[in-house]
């Protein structure tokens, strides 16, 4: 099975062997720090947060994610790239299929602020300032959908600020960031047809899905957001294609979101069944990893810890 990166050669930059903590992608750390100062939130990232907080579309509550959590999302989607300790071969194996060809088609829902496409990006133009991964021409078409128009907003900032850094790693892309509801079924509509229309001509797509069990699972809206879902899902086959779904290490998506999740799969997709779970125990709806990441802005470590599920979405 191909690793995405073998952990032999994890460069110092990501991963300190010695101390067993992986580090965000410096790239990314400076364009946070930039859009907390832009905005008056560098201060409240030092601080605590609250009890309990997840987020929300209002802006106070897209502020204080950028500042409290941001850094976490990122960790949980860099965990999945690297996996250090080989928890998630299977997972990795996805990204080095993925990013094997030269055009690639990646979705990112909901987006958020950025941390899933601003991680993947960050990651691989570090791995080739390491050269780690060679510097053949990729070329990536993102479409990122989101429904706080704060979040939005900041995404693109950082969009538009990595475009020349990962020029000089020769990665290329152009996004389009939408609006979009997920029990809204026109609205989910219109984000398929730019799905659709913008990875035409990819050798490989990937769906990532994160940070969605609050809204679907905390929130009790899987059941009006499920057939919207579906359709993403439908619509997201391929070739080559493949959808990796993260959340963090909770007992409600422990319990309820991933054992539903798999049952609504394995449904939907009868025929062309790939789902892959964990590494150790083949009959579990999920895969996990643990890990400590470096703190960014203040001094210590912070721990990971992700549940994460990969669906294989073929045509045949």
């Amino acid at each position: 099975m191909e690793r995405f990166i073998k952990k032999e050669d994890l460069p110092n930059s990501l991963w300190c062997k010695d101390r067993k903590i992986i580090k965000l992608p410096n790239l990314l750390v400076e364009k946070w720090k930039l859009l907390l100062e832009d905005n008056n939130l560098s201060e409240l990232a030092t601080k605590k947060a609250d009890k309990g907080f997840i987020g929300g579309i209002s802006k106070e509550e897209t502020d204080k994610h950028l500042a409290w959590r941001y850094n976490g999302s990122c960790g949980r989607v860099i965990l999945s790239l690297l996996d250090p300790k080989n928890q998630l071969s299977k997972v990795s194996d996805a990204y080095a299929e993925i990013f094997a060809g030269q055009r690639v088609f990646l979705a990112d829902l909901p987006s958020g602020s950025g941390a899933a496409v601003i991680s993947i990006l960050t990651t691989l133009a570090e791995l080739r300032t390491q050269s780690v991964l060679p510097r053949i021409p990729l070329d990536i078409s993102i479409v990122a959908g989101e429904i706080s128009e704060s979040a939005r907003s900041y995404l693109k900032k950082q969009l538009d600020e990595l475009i020349e850094p990962l020029k000089e790693q020769a990665i290329s892309f152009e996004y389009t960031i939408l609006h979009w509801d997920v029990l809204d079924r026109i609205n989910n509509a219109d984000l398929i047809r730019q799905i659709t229309i913008r990875s035409q001509n990819c050798d490989s797509r990937l769906l990532v899905v994160s940070n969605f069990s609050g809204l679907l699972e905390g929130n009790s809206k899987w059941k009006e957001a499920e057939k919207q879902i579906s359709e993403i899902f439908i619509h997201s086959r391929d070739q080559l294609s493949a959808a990796i779904w993260i959340e963090p290490q909770k007992n409600n998506v422990l319990d309820h979101f991933f054992p539903r999740m798999s049952t609504w799969f394995k449904q939907l997709f009868k025929p062309i069944l790939t789902f892959v779970g964990g590494e150790s125990e083949e009959n579990e709806p999920y895969g996990l990893a643990d890990i400590k990441c470096e703190q960014p802005i203040k001094d210590g470590t912070f721990p990971i810890r992700l549940t994460i599920a990969r669906f294989d979405l073929p045509l045949d």
